[in-house]
């Protein structure tokens, strides 16, 4: 039978470390709240081995005299609160007093402190023990060096991420700190290279966090920000219009009382506002300031104090949903979906079956004059609505109206000669299930969807989407198999990033490597692309975005390789495939209907989204009462 003991204090202190220091950046997340709690206005950083040899933050704030200095290192000693109501009343980040505990526990600390006109002193502790007290310069201010993180808990150790993460999240933790606290200066250097210098931003805030986000962010989304004043919650929103959004969701940061927070409630009030304008490849970038009353939300239920809990979540999401249309849109509420009252004709004049060697060609045709229905005379109230008639989703394959031929492209294909048009010619090879030719290609409508007629009835082609699948199947094989032709770029492309984002692609580089990327480091924020794989062929723009949006992605600790990869190759189609509202000729289309017809999922895009509908020929009669 098992009996009850009592931690040893040693235990227990790297057990409560587990909980606050996660990793290094959950260690400078702390000497940050507890510099800028102290006033600081200057706040200097340096850091080595990825924050496992060094993390050192010096500051000028109020520090410490000889008694608060021994007393900061104890569990639960704290300046900020005297009795638990004193949370509800709270100004400032830290207040449990866990911090320098938690991290002397795990490390090798020392902490040099002195008080405006007073005298300097410094502890040196390790493992949670004091080893040392000694005189230190008079110099205002306090430093804290933290040497050996986890030196003597080495299972937390071996569960840290490779350097380059880990300097990515040690950089974010920066980057939050610095967009929180605009009247700050911030120096970053990671092994003596310097990687931020933000001086203290002293004007309105408006001009204050534009320029700060410039440096942090990028230039064009800073410029690009609409910005918008609430009394209600003491918001100050920053926010990308609909037409600026961009492709990744990094840019993206609330504040609550100047502490970064993750809060879904902002974040899904804000893509809810703008839901019926954001393309589904495009987030918007916004940074939201509000100030609340401390009692308005609880801060003490997350151990890294990541997460609140408001006391109204239904207030704040309607409050931030509509404050985010009227800085979108200039108006109090989000715009409205308009559903068009009847289905829209099609006219597209269909040019006859060519003769062999020609292509079809859909043109469109006047639209006539349409006679508007009297006031009554709605269809009947038995007639289906549409989206009842909608079927099981197919993906058709093409009529073997003309023979196809592999191009160069990995995509098209070179129509040639055919059998005369009355003649259909028979399948080659097995067809999918969902096949059911033959199929006579229509045209195209609004230059998003392909239309085809089959035996069925109408078939209809979302073209992103089904190309999306065929390059994903081509690619996805060719990383499979090991067959990745490599192309070096003439000139390497320079691809801008954050300087969190780039440590986090460049973490990933030898993998990225094999899958035909090779990438170098230009600056803090600045990556070299060298080289592609054969089959993406992108222009300069798109492998920009493409490596914006990869920088993204690596950024999560969670993606295995398998997963990344298959994450990589998806966004690798969705960035190539063509786009909705590109036109594409009849021969496009019914060869990117024959590659259809050879994926082994042709019914859906990597995304699981439908690529394709079949609206039987039986509905369409119902549509007009046969």
């Amino acid at each position: 039978m098992s009996k009850i003991t009592v931690l040893d204090a040693a235990t227990a202190s790297k057990i409560a470390a587990g909980e606050v220091i996660e990793r290094p950046a959950g260690v400078l997340k702390e000497l940050l709240e507890n510099a800028v709690d102290a006033g600081a206005s200057v706040i200097n950083i340096d850091i080595e081995g990825a924050g496992k040899d060094l993390i050192r933050v010096n500051d000028n704030g109020c520090g410490m005299d000889k008694e608060d200095l021994e007393l900061s290192v104890l569990r639960h000693a704290t300046s900020k609160i005297r009795t638990f109501d004193d949370l509800n009343h709270l100004h400032t980040f830290g207040f449990r007093g866990e911090a320098l505990f938690s991290v002397s526990a795990v490390s090798r600390m020392t902490i040099s402190s002195c008080t405006a006109q007073g005298e300097g002193h410094r502890i040196e502790v390790q493992g949670g023990q004091v080893l040392q007290r000694s005189p230190a310069p008079a110099i205002p201010g306090t430093t804290v060096e933290i040497r050996d993180l986890f030196f003597n808990t080495p299972a937390r150790r071996k569960f840290l991420k490779s350097d380059s993460y880990e300097r990515a999240c040690l950089l974010k933790v920066v980057e939050e700190s610095a967009l929180a606290n605009l009247r700050v200066s911030y120096r970053v250097r990671i092994s003596g290279r310097e990687v931020y210098n933000l001086p203290a931003q002293t004007g309105p805030v408006e001009a204050s966090a534009r320029a700060r986000a410039a440096e942090i962010l990028a230039p064009a989304v800073a410029e690009s920000f609409v910005f918008k004043e609430f009394e209600p919650l003491g918001l100050k929103l920053f926010l990308t219009p609909p037409d600026k959004l961009v492709t990744v969701r990094d840019f993206q940061f609330v504040f609550v009382n100047r502490r970064p927070i993750e809060s879904k409630t902002v974040q899904q009030a804000i893509y809810k506002a703008l839901q019926n304008v954001r393309p589904k490849d495009r987030h918007p970038a916004f940074i939201a300031y509000m100030t609340l009353e401390p009692g308005n939300f609880d801060v003490n239920i997350h151990p890294q104090k990541r997460e609140i809990r408001f006391v109204d979540e239904n207030r704040v999401f309607g409050f931030i949903l509509n404050s985010a249309a009227e800085a979108a849109f200039g108006n109090s509420r989000p715009v409205e979906a308009v559903v068009p009252a009847a289905m829209p004709s099609i006219n597209l004049s269909v040019q006859a079956q060519p003769a062999a060697g020609q292509l079809f060609v859909a043109k469109p045709v006047p639209a006539a004059a349409q006679t508007a229905l009297p006031a009554g005379a709605a269809q009947e109230a038995n007639t289906p609505n549409l989206a009842t008639l909608q079927e099981d989703i197919f993906q058709p394959a093409p009529a073997a109206r003309f023979t196809v031929r592999e191009s160069e492209d990995p995509v098209l294909y070179t129509a040639v000669p055919a059998a005369p048009a009355q003649e259909e010619l028979p399948a080659c090879g097995p067809q999918p299930a969902w096949y059911k030719g033959p199929y006579h290609y229509l045209g195209q409508l609004q230059r998003s969807y392909l239309l085809f007629e089959n035996p069925d009835g109408l078939v209809l082609i979302d073209q992103h989407a089904a190309q999306e699948r065929v390059l994903f199947e081509k690619y996805m094989d060719a990383f499979e198999n090991h067959d990745i032709k490599v192309q070096e770029l003439m000139f390497p492309i320079h691809v801008d990033l954050t300087p969190s984002n780039a440590e986090s692609l460049m973490s990933w580089a030898p993998w990225l490597k094999t899958a035909g990327f090779e990438l170098e480091r230009f600056s803090a924020r600045t990556v070299l692309v060298k080289t592609t794989p054969y089959i993406i062929r992108f222009k300069e723009d798109e492998m920009k975005s493409f490596i914006e949006s990869l920088a993204a992605v690596v950024g999560d600790p969670s993606k295995s390789t398998d997963t990344l990869k298959r994450k990589m190759v998806a966004m690798l189609a969705c960035k190539k495939a063509i786009k909705a509202h590109d036109a594409i000729t009849a021969a496009e289309a019914e060869a990117l209907l024959e590659n259809m017809k050879k994926c082994k999922d042709g019914m859906h895009c990597p995304h699981g989204r439908a690529c394709v509908a079949q609206l039987g020929i039986k509905n369409i009669g119902k549509l007009f009462g046969r």
